[in-house]
């Protein structure tokens, strides 16, 4: 376990901590596009699903930008360790970084006074989140290219605000309307993109 710990580390020093940064960024440029206070359950949902959501895009995409170079990824292949418990740790971390993220926001919502369900908006939220990062996350590994992962989270994203209707319950946005069904599909698509991507990618190089 040490071993992949240390791997992690390494990871969040030579290739992940521009990504935190901007996300750091990100959230301290917030209050210029977003207000906090006063505000109900569904303007509450807005400020997650419409700004928050890009945090999982942000995060989660780049996972796999090292094994982009493929001398990379054959020469962790040929270590003594599996690749899919190192992309497993990034996610890990990703994630944690995620629910951070996502307990801030709402943390700024409810000192501005906001009325809301804290425990159904930080679910549904996180819920949501990882999924938009998950569908860059698992183009990404298939691809081998970043690039890719990112526009095409970004797509789905903006399908959603003219089609969302079509997406059943893996649409965007649907705690907006008062829905909370969408959690548990949602979170088995999560389970489904990222595992697929962290499978795949172990086994191939796609290049």
């Amino acid at each position: 376990m040490e071993k992949y710990l240390s791997a992690g580390s390494s990871f969040i020093r030579r290739q992940y901590a521009p990504h935190l940064l901007v996300t750091l960024l990100f959230c301290c440029m917030s209050g210029f596009f977003v207000s906090f206070r006063n505000l109900d359950s569904q303007q509450a949902a807005k400020v997650m699903e419409m700004y928050a959501a890009f945090a999982g895009i942000l995060l989660l995409t780049p996972l796999f930008m090292p094994e982009q170079n493929r001398e990379i990824w054959l020469l962790e292949k040929s270590r003594a360790t599996s690749l899919w418990k190192l992309y497993l740790i990034r996610l890990l971390g990703a994630a944690a970084v995620l629910a951070i993220v996502v307990t801030v926001f709402l943390w700024l919502m409810k000192q501005g006074n906001s009325r809301f369900d804290m425990t159904g908006l930080w679910l549904g939220s996180f819920c949501e989140i990882c999924f938009l990062g998950s569908i860059g996350f698992f183009v990404s590994g298939i691809t081998n290219q970043v690039v890719l992962g990112y526009m095409m989270s970004v797509v789905y994203f903006f399908v959603n605000i003219g089609a969302s209707k079509y997406l059943g319950k893996l649409a965007l946005f649907q705690m907006m309307k008062g829905e909370d069904d969408f959690m548990l599909p949602m979170a088995v698509a999560v389970l489904f993109l990222t595992g697929g991507g962290m499978l795949l990618r172990e086994r191939f190089s796609f290049r």
